[in-house]
């Protein structure tokens, strides 16, 4: 099992807003996901059409918290854990599992974006929500790695984010001087980012789905639209009764089946 530097860790996120725990779930486990997904993410596929919201080809898919999408040796990884804490508190909650999809169709840059709105415009706080993701396949310039701008979570001006393409530019076309970087990961490997960071999903140029699995996770007071909406119990009690007390304190705000 890989070591890591979780106190380095930290360090680089408040600078940078993410940061990437290279090689920290086995492929097997991965893999094991992935046969799982492909026939969950083909039915959102269908279900969405052709054109789903977030533009042609790329896909947000709900991923249910069932085996072996739920996995305590993925999401209870003490150092996993011990970031977590140190990035949100010790009373951190997992809201909701989604994920995102560029498939073989997706030969365009996503808009520039936060996965959040700023609470308190004008104000810079501490980290409330993240993303902890990771991809079920590696990822690369040719199936449409993320690219992001690190340390933008700073940045308060709403006036900023009304329409980030027309300040960072366009698809292709770059405008002003900003660096970004692409995440090129290998299959095995979780990145955590800054709800507020910019970012967008890069053209699929590949001919098979890039998929990748996001758990978001937050501080106990963010107001979570889905967990309102979604009213009928949903968690597997028998998986439920199999986790640490630690685990059922992160997934607290999950509704439990019944017997």
């Amino acid at each position: 099992m890989p070591e890591y530097d979780v106190d380095q860790l930290l360090e680089e996120w408040r600078i940078n807003g993410l940061v990437v725990f290279e090689s920290l779930i086995p492929e097997e486990t991965v893999d094991k996901i992935r046969e799982a997904w492909v026939p969950l993410r083909q039915a959102g596929v269908r279900e969405q059409g052709p054109e789903p919201v977030r533009g042609t080809g790329r896909y947000n898919v709900r991923v249910p918290f069932h085996r072996p999408f739920v996995d305590p040796d993925i999401f209870e990884h003490p150092s996993l854990v011990a970031f977590l804490e140190g990035a949100l508190g010790e009373d951190y909650v997992w809201n909701h599992f989604d994920s995102n999809i560029p498939i073989e169709t997706c030969r365009d840059y996503q808009q520039w974006h936060r996965d959040t709105q700023i609470p308190f415009p004008g104000l810079m706080t501490p980290s409330y929500t993240v993303g902890v993701k990771f991809p079920l396949v590696d990822t690369d310039e040719q199936n449409g790695s993320i690219e992001v701008l690190p340390g933008t979570q700073f940045v308060s001006d709403t006036d900023l984010q009304s329409d980030l393409d027309r300040v960072f530019g366009k698809g292709d076309a770059r405008r002003g001087h900003y660096s970004s970087i692409r995440l090129n990961l290998k299959k095995g490997s979780l990145w955590i980012h800054d709800a507020r960071i910019f970012h967008r999903g890069t053209p699929n140029l590949s001919d098979v789905p890039r998929d990748e699995l996001c758990m978001a996770m937050s501080r106990p007071w963010l107001f979570n639209k889905w967990q309102y909406e979604h009213t009928e119990p949903h968690f597997p009690r028998d998986l439920w009764e199999s986790l640490s007390d630690h685990a059922k304190q992160v997934l607290r705000r999950q509704r439990v089946k019944d017997r």
